[in-house]
């Protein structure tokens, strides 16, 4: 009977000592092995969700006025230039005339924005008349509260006055200078003289080499346009949309534009030219690929032009994997530019070299092709894919 007693008591034991060590195990593998699960990842989110979150911390800012959380919030980007991103997207929304435009041009001068247009924006975004007097919508997003400061009006420049006449500069007066001459005037006949007067001797000639003939250097000239367009351009692109190819000789290497594809969010599944790019259906980014006479992926900057004169260049730094082979031709090519776009026109080409360039890449346009993208704007979600190869011509 002891024994017995003696037996359970030990399982007892043994099974309350299994359940303790099972509950220490299973809660430092949740704290501490594994505390990332389910966590978000902003960085991660697509080019258009990105400026939405940007949208938030600007309203945010805009009540709490707290520049050090606002900064914590952005890092979550991960972008090396916060400043300018925010500067851009303030920008864009201001070009579509949308009311969080005056809270992100706020957010951007308290980030230590330095551009008139950015700063004039924060001040009088907000009382125009597409800013926060004219939002009613109960829904429309904050634009920020206790604006003490009035609008100061653009200084002007004081006329000159015209009828000021300016001082006229001396000029300086030539004399003519009289050239003494040794020579005495004959003032009688010349006495005569036995020797014969000499004679005009004839010129000797020299012979010239006959030059060599030199082959003109050739004269610049169009490369011929050979891009696969997809669809067919101009009439299935944006009207603003420009392909400039470059002016080369014959013999002289340049990036040509091999390809370009334009795809458009729209109503009707027969203007879905895209299924299975990257990007699906709510992208907003251009897509740039670079390659050599082989199709080899050549790693080089690529030229980013903005309509309001501004420019990006796209950097090494800045390539990513390719996650999802877009490119038609079998290129052996691992990386690719994914450039966000923020509405306001980016011209692309690839520098060292001629280049051809594709100007006003944008997210929408006064006058769509029919059945693409309708209006307004602020449906838009449009993609673009460019292939640039070194080629002779």
């Amino acid at each position: 009977m002891t024994e017995t007693r003696f037996t359970w008591l030990w399982l007892v034991v043994i099974a309350l000592v299994g359940i303790g060590m099972g509950l220490v195990v299973g809660l430092a593998a949740g704290w501490l092995v594994f505390p990332a699960i389910g966590s978000s990842n902003v960085a991660g989110l697509s080019a258009s969700a990105q400026n939405d979150y940007i949208v938030l911390v600007a309203n945010t800012y805009a009540y709490d006025q707290d520049l050090a959380r606002a900064k914590q919030r952005l890092n979550q980007l991960q972008d090396k230039d916060l400043k300018t991103r925010v500067e851009r997207l303030a920008k864009a929304l201001a070009a579509r005339q949308d009311p969080s435009a005056a809270n992100v041009a706020d957010l951007a001068v308290a980030l230590g924005s330095e551009s008139s247009d950015i700063q004039s924006l924060a001040e009088i975004a907000a009382t125009d008349g597409w800013g926060a007097d004219a939002v009613t919508d109960a829904n429309a997003e904050p634009t920020k509260v206790a604006r003490s400061e009035s609008v100061a009006s653009a200084p002007t420049k004081e006329p000159t006055d015209a009828s000021a006449e300016p001082t006229a500069k001396p000029t300086k007066v030539r004399k003519n200078k009289q050239t003494p001459t040794t020579e005495p005037q004959a003032t009688s006949e010349p006495e005569a003289t036995d020797e014969p007067e000499p004679t005009d001797a004839a010129p000797k000639l020299t012979a010239v080499p006959k030059p060599t003939d030199v082959p003109p250097t050739p004269v610049p000239q169009p490369a011929p346009v050979t891009t696969e367009f997809i669809p067919a351009f101009p009439a299935g692109w944006w009207d603003a949309v420009k392909f400039i190819p470059a002016e080369v000789a014959p013999g002289q290497q340049y990036w040509k534009l091999k390809y370009a594809r334009y795809c458009d969010w729209a109503p009707d599944d027969n203007y879905q030219t895209c299924d299975g790019f990257p990007g699906g259906g709510m992208g907003t980014s251009i897509y740039i690929m670079t390659v050599d006479e082989s199709g080899n992926c050549i790693t080089t900057d690529v030229n980013d032009d903005i309509n309001d004169g501004s420019k990006y260049p796209l950097t090494t730094d800045a390539l990513k994997k390719i996650e999802y082979p877009w490119n038609p031709y079998g290129f052996s090519c691992t990386e690719n530019y994914e450039k966000g776009m923020y509405g306001e026109g980016n011209t692309i080409s690839v520098p060292n070299l001629p280049s051809d360039k594709i100007t006003e890449l944008s997210l929408c346009a006064k006058n769509p092709p029919p059945g693409y993208n309708p209006p307004p704007c602020g449906h838009a979600h449009v993609r673009y894919f460019l292939i640039f190869q070194r080629t002779t011509r």
